[in-house]
Parts: C-alpha cells; sequence; structure tokens
C-alpha cells in the first residue's frame, strides 16, 4: 500500500458507509475508503469479541466490502489485525510528538508526553482495547509490534530527560520499566472500566516517572552485578515442620506431578495425565481435588507461599525497611528463576481461565504490592496508581529480559529495587539503600 492510500486511510471518519454505486472516485480512492472500513471494522469487532473472534467473514459484512476487495488489501486476518494496530501506533505517536512540539523544559515535555498517551486512551478506548489488550498476545507478530511501539514511546520520553539541564540519561531499563509501568495500569482502567480516573489521576503518574531520572542511577548496572553482603537468606528453607510441602504422602505427589506437567502450560493437563504421574488411583486424586483447575492451583499456591516464604527471610535480615524491598526482591528472583513452574506461570500469565484463576492471580499482584509498599512508613508510600505503575514496571522488565536469560533475572535485583523504591523514597535514598546491603 502506498503512502497516499496510508494517509486517505487515517484521514477518513470511522462512520463511514459503503460507497453509493456509479462512476465518481477514482480506483485508489475506493480502495482507500474500502481500507478505512476495514480498520474500522477489525477495531470494532475485536473490542466486542477480541482477536479470537475476529473472521474474515465478520469483517467483510462489518465494512460492506467484498471478500475478494478485502484479500485484494490484505493477506490474511493476522495481516489486517497487524496493520491495524500499525495505524493505531502510527495515530498516537503523531499526537504525542505533536502535543510537545516547540516545548524546550524538560519537565513539560516529559509531562506533555504522558499527558497526551493518557488522554489517547480516554478518547479512544476502543483502540485502546486493541491495541493493549489484544495486541500483546495475538501473535508472535503483534507481540514484535507491541515491543517496537513501546520502544519508540521509550525514545521520546528519554530524549525529554536527555534536555534536563546536564542531561541526565537514564538506564535503557528504567526507562523500559517507565513505560511498561504506565501501559500496565492504563490496561488495568481499561479492563475494569475506569479510563476516566487514570485520566484525572495524570499528575500522579507523572510525578511517579519523574521520580526516576537522576544521575545516580548511572551506578545501578554496577549494583546488580554484585552480590548482598552477607547473604545467607536464599538458603532452602528447612524442611523441620513443613510436611505439606513434603514429597510424601497422595496429596504431595499429586501437586508434585502437576508441577512437573504444568512447564507445558496448564492447557496440556488432563486428570489421567496426572493420576498417572503421581501413580495415584482415580479414587485417591478425587479425595484430595475436585478437578485439574482445583488442582493447579493448590500446587501453584504451594510454590507461591515458598517464594514469599524466602522473600520474607530476606526481607528480616535487612538493616532498614528500604534494604529489606532489595533483599526481598533479590529472594524472588532467585525463587522464580530456580522453579520451572513458577516461572512458566509467571511469565506466561498461564492462570486458569474463569474466577478462581483470576482470584489466584489478583492474589499474587496483591503479594507483590505488600512486598513493594507495606513495610514501610506511611509517608513514604507511594500512591496506589504510582504502586501498580511499579509492579507492572518491575515484572515487565524482569520477565523480558529472564525469557532471554535465567541468569540475568538474578543480576537485575538493584534495577529492579530502583523501580520499586524511587517513587517513595527518592532515587537517591533507593541507591543508598541498595548500597547498603551490599557493604559491610
Amino acid at each position: 500500500m502506498g503512502s497516499s492510500e496510508t494517509a486517505g486511510a487515517e484521514g477518513l471518519s470511522r462512520t463511514l458507509g459503503k460507497l453509493s454505486p456509479g462512476p465518481g472516485m477514482a480506483a485508489r480512492d475506493v480502495a482507500a475508503h474500502q481500507l478505512a472500513r476495514i480498520h474500522n471494522a477489525t477495531i470494532g469487532i475485536v473490542a466486542e469479541q477480541g482477536y479470537a473472534g475476529l473472521k474474515v467473514r465478520d469483517l467483510v459484512s462489518y465494512a460492506e466490502v467484498s471478500t475478494r476487495a478485502f484479500y485484494e488489501l490484505f493477506a490474511s486476518k493476522e495481516d489486517c489485525f497487524l496493520r491495524t494496530y500499525e495505524l493505531i501506533s502510527r495515530r498516537a505517536t503523531r499526537r504525542i510528538l505533536a502535543a510537545q512540539a516547540g516545548e524546550s523544559d524538560w519537565r513539560q515535555r516529559s509531562q506533555l508526553i504522558l499527558e497526551e498517551f493518557l488522554r489517547g486512551l480516554e478518547q479512544r478506548p476502543e483502540d485502546a482495547h486493541l491495541a493493549l489488550l489484544e495486541a500483546p498476545g495475538a501473535s508472535e507478530a503483534s507481540r514484535e509490534q507491541v515491543r517496537r511501539a513501546e520502544a519508540t514511546f521509550e525514545g521520546m520520553l528519554a530524549e525529554s530527560f536527555a534536555r534536563a539541564p546536564g542531561g541526565v540519561a537514564i538506564p535503557p531499563l528504567i526507562v523500559e520499566g517507565m513505560v511498561a509501568g504506565i501501559a500496565g495500569v492504563s490496561r488495568s482502567c481499561l479492563i475494569e472500566g475506569r479510563l476516566g480516573e487514570l485520566s484525572r489521576a495524570s499528575g500522579e503518574l507523572i510525578e511517579w516517572a519523574r521520580s526516576y531520572p537522576d544521575p545516580v542511577a548511572g551506578e545501578l548496572e554496577k549494583l546488580d552485578r554484585q552480590s548482598i553482603w552477607r547473604d545467607t537468606t536464599l538458603q532452602p528453607l528447612s524442611s523441620k515442620g513443613s510436611k505439606p510441602w513434603s514429597a510424601s504422602g497422595d496429596r504431595s505427589l499429586i501437586l508434585k506431578a502437576v508441577a512437573g506437567l504444568a512447564t507445558n502450560g496448564y492447557e496440556s493437563l488432563t486428570a489421567p495425565r496426572i493420576r498417572s504421574a503421581a501413580h495415584v488411583s482415580r479414587k485417591k486424586f478425587t479425595a484430595h481435588f475436585d478437578d485439574v483447575e482445583d488442582c493447579y492451583l493448590a500446587a501453584l499456591e504451594q510454590h507461591v507461599a515458598v517464594a514469599m516464604a524466602q522473600a520474607s527471610r530476606a526481607q528480616a535480615a535487612a538493616s532498614s525497611w528500604e534494604g529489606g524491598v532489595y533483599r526481598a526482591i533479590a529472594a524472588l528472583c532467585e525463587a522464580i528463576t530456580s522453579d520451572r513452574f513458577l516461572s512458566r506461570v509467571c511469565l506466561t500469565d498461564d492462570f486458569p481461565p474463569g474466577p478462581d484463576g483470576r482470584r489466584s492471580r489478583q492474589r499474587l499482584i496483591e503479594a507483590g504490592t505488600e512486598l513493594i509498599s507495606g513495610a514501610g512508613p506511611q509517608t513514604t508510600r507511594p500512591t496506589s496508581f504510582a504502586t501498580a505503575a511499579s509492579l507492572g514496571a518491575i515484572w515487565s522488565v524482569f520477565s523480558r529480559h529472564m525469557l532471554k536469560d535465567r541468569a540475568a533475572g538474578r543480576r537485575a535485583a538493584a534495577t529492579l529495587s530502583y523501580l520499586a523504591l524511587a517513587p517513595g523514597v527518592g532515587a537517591g535514598g533507593a541507591v543508598a539503600a541498595i548500597r547498603g546491603e551490599q557493604g559491610g
């Protein structure tokens, strides 16, 4: 598709109807009109039914074009979805660039970037649904597109911070975390129908983002490579008194079998496979669990409990509550990277569909929230939006880089702790606390 056709597709109204029959428009204008209608149809259908419910027959009916016309413009449903995402991303980028045009002050520039992003979500929620909720999970190609769009946003923020007096070069992982945190909060508000609330709280998110740019952040790469001083916190928990986690007993054998089998995904599990791996009868299985989901969630809660116990032990060994956050995050990094089952569940969001799966996921989020902000003094606790953004930033940075290199997950504790602490105690306070746990 040529640039003039692209411009035509972007400029047309979202309420386009079918063209009237007879002579009039040139062939390329007709194609641009059809293209815009298909993009609009894609956005509308995905908002109602998700990517999984997107079908070519519905697209051509909704857009009032022929199937032949559709395939003259797109190779497939996925191609149509990807190009619609690209259109949405391009429109958002242009709006954000226009919003900051002519502004030289770095603080105002970063504020305008975030305000325009949040304003766009509120004004075009269907676009936001496709871009934020569906595109990250639609396909590998769409995930790559999302990452490119995020990289563009990261570049705009990094450039605005570089305009600060003396220039502030923020580590790329911190900028990546900032964008991921804002996207994560936006997704939650979109799902819960609270986009208006998010827009009104833009000031909180702007202050959250401004807590990170600081020359002291340049130390994080070095701090990530260093070990925690007198680190006895990551030793295995004592087995004394830990009967629920022992390998004996039918229930424990079933849970162990589930954890081993589930590394291939929740959807691969069946009751017969679990019983076979655990060497138990149907009667013994049903004596402990109602079904596969009940068994899977019990195994997940067991593994999460062990990881959080490690984090709590690590936190208690710190010299300050800020240092405790650092130690706890380091312990969780170790626990997750060492546990194949927990790694898969967390990194692929592999929770069972339905209310029980959602509750389990929410409990995990709440545990993370308590870890970041629960132990600190009330005066240093960030707002709920800032805390949620920090959690999103931490999880995104950890999961993305752990997927590439499991050892990298163990070498990011300082950066992740900075993302957690800087909004509450400032950049300098966060780095000082991390140093304090590494020094003698």
